[in-house]
């Protein structure tokens, strides 16, 4: 008992605090977080060897693995003529810094190989944790507590970034005001896409734990009032479903207020499909979610009036120019795949080519990230390896989609669906917007947020797994 209890306030350690120090974004941070993350999933795994290897020699772990070996290869130093088979211009460039440097420099399919190795490092990290969770949130104590961390990070992050917006002068942690967007919503993550990207996967959290929170404390009302007749009257009996519901319901709340604050339109746009798929997927009567839509628009328009939407508006009137430069970056990225079409640049490789290729960008201007996290792994990965991790998350969304669907379908009312398919719906939706703010920003490769994703990833395998047989993860049912 003291093992389980161990590992499992060790990973709800990590997952409360990662994204404390501005997401992990330091190197020292994220290499701590990723060696944690290594030594504690991976002993887990040892102690735990049959399901371990239940979960790592099922077929639907080929991929997971393949791709994993296939960042490590590229970043470890393979024959010069291999190379020039692989990558010409790759190799091009190599005999060129080898005249240059009249040395032999490291040939490497990757432009920068310790990034490359160190990324594949912290995502076998990430692909241990999601075994480990994925199992351990079988346990309802331990999903309890899961849902309870995620929702307090997000009350913080959101209590943090409103003070921001309402406090120009207040920067993120120790750093001044003008390191990042000054006068918006940031919380401890300097970048306002990465946080309103962050929030977006922690308000849906705190919504369904509210939701769940609710359902018990009805149930335990009704049950004393067939007790006895006349203890409370309906107003009274609707408060006390919502007292311990009311902390993550007004979280979510401010979540949501927080999101709209960061001025982050990828991240507004993304919370609005979120809660238009909710609304769609929760088995409520229609006069129910017009009066919740209702409700959160209102306290939108009070406590956002408050601080006033007029930044907000201005930053949509330019969408369209900034639209278009995104566009135009996007499109000169891509003259680094025509060059590495079949292996990539190395993943993490981008902030050191883009300056090569960049032509029409400032030269005081670097752009260390596309802003569009497909593009930048197709530069990154090759077309063939993009391809198949592409119809690896089409398959895996659609699956997952169908389940969740057909969950919500069976459940006529919101009294009759489990507390699981509560879970099942957030997540999904959550995780889905995750996916298609990533063709707008790089907010994947924010530690916090990969690692935040892929913990909604496990809650959602383990919400639509019907029951297993010992032995066995919900692994096996995954993607």
């Amino acid at each position: 008992m003291l093992k389980k209890d161990f590992f499992s306030l060790l990973l709800l350690f990590v997952l409360g605090t990662i994204p404390l120090l501005f997401g992990g974004r330091h190197p020292l941070i994220h290499g701590g977080y990723s060696f944690v993350l290594l030594v504690a999933c991976g002993s887990w795994l040892i102690l735990n060897s049959e399901q371990a290897w239940t979960a790592l020699r099922g077929k639907k772990s080929i991929l997971a693995v393949g791709f994993l070996s296939y960042l490590f290869a590229t970043s470890f130093s393979l024959p010069p003529v291999l190379i020039g088979i692989l990558s010409p211009v790759r190799a091009e460039y190599l005999r060129k810094a080898a005249q240059t440097l009249q040395a032999d420099p490291v040939t490497a399919v990757s432009y920068y190989a310790p990034d490359t190795r160190f990324l594949a490092m912290y995502l076998a990290a990430l692909l241990f944790y999601f075994i480990c969770a994925s199992t351990m949130l079988r346990k309802d104590a331990f999903l309890t507590a899961a849902l309870w961390v995620i929702t307090s990070v997000g009350i913080f992050e959101a209590a943090y970034g409103l003070l921001q917006a309402m406090n120009p002068s207040l920067g993120v942690l120790w750093l001044p005001s003008i390191v990042g967007a000054e006068g918006c919503a940031r919380g401890t993550i300097i970048y306002r896409n990465q946080y309103a990207a962050l929030l977006n996967m922690c308000w849906p959290i705190a919504l369904v734990l509210g939701l769940r929170l609710y359902r018990q404390e009805k149930g335990k009302a009704t049950d004393r009032k067939k007790k006895k007749i006349g203890m409370a009257a309906l107003a009274q009996h609707i408060s006390l479903g919502f007292r311990k519901a009311t902390l993550p319901l007004l979280g979510s709340a401010f979540m949501i207020l927080a999101v709209i604050f960061s001025r982050s339109r990828g991240g507004i746009v993304v919370l609005m499909l979120i809660a238009a798929i909710i609304l769609t997927l929760l088995p409520l009567p229609k006069r129910i979610k017009g009066l919740s839509s209702g409700i959160i628009l209102l306290f939108t328009l009070v406590y956002g009036g408050m601080i006033g939407f007029h930044k907000v508006i201005d930053r949509f009137l330019v969408f369209y120019e900034s639209a278009l430069s995104r566009a135009e970056l996007w499109l000169e990225s891509l003259s680094m795949l025509k060059d590495h079409l079949v292996t990539g640049i190395g993943l993490g490789a981008y902030q050191y080519v883009s300056p090569v290729y960049l032509h029409t960008i400032p030269s005081t201007a670097w752009y260390d990230y596309a802003h569009n996290e497909y593009v930048e792994l197709a530069i990154e990965l090759g077309v063939p390896v993009m391809l198949l991790l592409l119809a690896w998350i089409i398959w895996g969304i659609g699956a997952s989609g169908v389940r969740v669907i057909r969950a919500a379908r069976q459940a006529r009312a919101l009294n009759n669906i489990p507390d699981k398919h509560f879970v099942a719906i957030s997540s999904y939706c959550a995780l889905l917007g995750f996916l298609l703010h990533g063709f707008v920003d790089f907010i994947w490769r924010l530690p916090v947020n990969s690692f935040y994703a892929v913990t909604l990833l496990a809650l959602l395998s383990t919400a639509t797994a019907p029951d297993l047989a010992d032995g066995q993860t919900e692994y096996d049912r995954i993607f």
